[in-house]
């Protein structure tokens, strides 16, 4: 599956890593995680500095997830 990560009052949550380690305590296995696009753009995405992480250089990707059953 595909997920981007957020930024928190320039705090950056790396959601494809928490969605992988989920999904292994759940019974699937986690085969790999890769960077699609490492800058994301878009109308949910606002221009704040804070949301962006230019604080401290934190930045918005999208990941593929590639699970599967154990």
């Amino acid at each position: 599956m595909v997920i981007g990560n957020s930024i928190i009052q320039g705090i950056q949550i790396a959601t494809d890593q928490i969605l992988g380690e989920l999904a292994e305590a759940h019974g699937l296995r986690l085969e790999k995680i890769v960077v699609l696009r490492a800058k994301r753009v878009g109308a949910s995405i606002t221009s704040s500095s804070v949301r962006r992480g230019k604080r401290n250089g934190a930045g918005l990707y999208e990941s593929a997830v590639v699970l599967r059953k154990r």
